[in-house]
Protein backbone atom coordinates (compact mmCIF):
# COMPACT_ATOMS: atom_id res chain seq x y z
CA UNK A 1 0.00 0.00 0.00
CA UNK A 2 1.62 3.84 -0.98
CA UNK A 3 1.02 6.45 0.80
CA UNK A 4 -0.35 10.14 -0.53
CA UNK A 5 -0.44 13.55 0.28
CA UNK A 6 -3.22 15.56 -1.88
CA UNK A 7 -1.74 18.90 -3.10
CA UNK A 8 -5.15 20.57 -3.11
CA UNK A 9 -5.78 19.91 0.66
CA UNK A 10 -2.67 18.34 1.99
CA UNK A 11 -4.80 15.00 2.84
CA UNK A 12 -2.61 12.16 3.91
CA UNK A 13 -3.96 8.70 2.80
CA UNK A 14 -3.01 5.79 2.13
CA UNK A 15 -4.31 3.55 -0.69
CA UNK A 16 -3.99 0.47 -3.63
CA UNK A 17 -5.80 2.33 -6.34
CA UNK A 18 -3.13 2.63 -9.55
CA UNK A 19 -4.78 5.61 -10.25
CA UNK A 20 -5.82 7.27 -6.76
CA UNK A 21 -7.83 10.80 -5.97
CA UNK A 22 -7.90 12.27 -2.61
CA UNK A 23 -11.01 11.16 -0.77
CA UNK A 24 -11.30 14.15 0.90
CA UNK A 25 -11.67 16.39 -1.93
CA UNK A 26 -11.53 14.21 -5.04
CA UNK A 27 -8.37 15.96 -6.11
CA UNK A 28 -6.27 14.18 -8.32
CA UNK A 29 -3.12 15.29 -8.10
CA UNK A 30 -1.22 13.91 -5.82
CA UNK A 31 2.25 13.08 -4.36
CA UNK A 32 3.80 10.26 -3.66
CA UNK A 33 5.14 9.56 -0.37
CA UNK A 34 8.43 7.66 0.65
CA UNK A 35 6.86 4.17 1.80
CA UNK A 36 8.74 4.79 5.69
CA UNK A 37 7.33 8.19 5.59
CA UNK A 38 6.60 8.89 8.98
CA UNK A 39 3.44 11.25 9.02
CA UNK A 40 3.46 14.08 11.15
CA UNK A 41 1.12 13.92 14.05
CA UNK A 42 -0.86 16.90 14.10
CA UNK A 43 -3.96 14.95 15.96
CA UNK A 44 -2.38 16.91 19.04
CA UNK A 45 -3.23 20.21 17.78
CA UNK A 46 -7.31 21.17 18.20
CA UNK A 47 -8.61 24.01 16.38
CA UNK A 48 -12.52 25.75 16.60
CA UNK A 49 -14.33 24.96 13.27
CA UNK A 50 -17.73 26.84 13.14
CA UNK A 51 -20.41 24.69 11.37
CA UNK A 52 -21.74 27.84 9.84
CA UNK A 53 -18.77 29.24 8.01
CA UNK A 54 -17.63 32.72 9.37
CA UNK A 55 -16.79 33.39 5.72
CA UNK A 56 -20.62 33.16 5.41
CA UNK A 57 -22.43 35.82 6.76
CA UNK A 58 -21.33 34.58 9.71
CA UNK A 59 -18.45 37.29 10.70
CA UNK A 60 -18.76 37.04 15.07
CA UNK A 61 -18.95 33.51 14.53
CA UNK A 62 -21.75 32.68 15.96
CA UNK A 63 -23.88 29.20 16.32
CA UNK A 64 -22.33 25.75 16.72
CA UNK A 65 -18.82 25.45 17.23
CA UNK A 66 -16.76 22.41 17.26
CA UNK A 67 -13.13 21.17 18.40
CA UNK A 68 -11.51 19.10 15.42
CA UNK A 69 -7.97 18.40 14.66
CA UNK A 70 -5.99 20.45 12.40
CA UNK A 71 -6.10 17.95 9.59
CA UNK A 72 -9.79 17.60 9.84
CA UNK A 73 -10.02 21.12 9.62
CA UNK A 74 -8.37 21.18 6.27
CA UNK A 75 -10.50 18.27 4.98
CA UNK A 76 -13.32 20.29 5.75
CA UNK A 77 -12.64 23.18 4.45
CA UNK A 78 -12.05 21.68 1.19
CA UNK A 79 -15.28 19.61 1.31
CA UNK A 80 -17.27 22.89 1.95
CA UNK A 81 -15.46 24.99 -1.06
CA UNK A 82 -16.84 21.32 -3.45
CA UNK A 83 -19.97 22.06 -1.94
CA UNK A 84 -20.00 25.86 -2.81
CA UNK A 85 -18.63 25.16 -6.06
CA UNK A 86 -21.52 22.29 -6.55
CA UNK A 87 -24.04 25.48 -5.99
CA UNK A 88 -22.51 27.56 -8.84
CA UNK A 89 -25.07 27.39 -11.66
CA UNK A 90 -23.31 25.92 -14.94
CA UNK A 91 -23.87 29.12 -17.32
CA UNK A 92 -22.14 30.93 -14.09
CA UNK A 93 -18.84 28.61 -13.61
CA UNK A 94 -16.64 30.18 -16.14
CA UNK A 95 -17.28 34.09 -14.86
CA UNK A 96 -16.47 32.39 -11.26
CA UNK A 97 -13.25 30.90 -12.51
CA UNK A 98 -12.35 34.09 -14.81
CA UNK A 99 -12.80 36.00 -10.86
CA UNK A 100 -11.30 33.41 -9.19
CA UNK A 101 -7.68 33.82 -11.16
CA UNK A 102 -8.05 37.72 -11.50
CA UNK A 103 -8.62 37.99 -7.40
CA UNK A 104 -5.82 35.55 -6.73
CA UNK A 105 -3.17 37.29 -8.88
CA UNK A 106 -4.28 40.52 -7.36
CA UNK A 107 -3.35 38.65 -3.43
CA UNK A 108 -0.15 37.00 -5.43
CA UNK A 109 0.93 40.66 -6.76
CA UNK A 110 1.54 38.94 -9.97
CA UNK A 111 -0.18 39.73 -13.40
Amino acid sequence: MKEYRCRRCEYRFCSENGIPYCPACDYESLELLEENHSQIKEDIILEEHHIHPRFMDNGKGKGEKFKITKKQHCIVHGIIMNCIWDCVKEEDKKDAIEYIIRESKKFLGVK
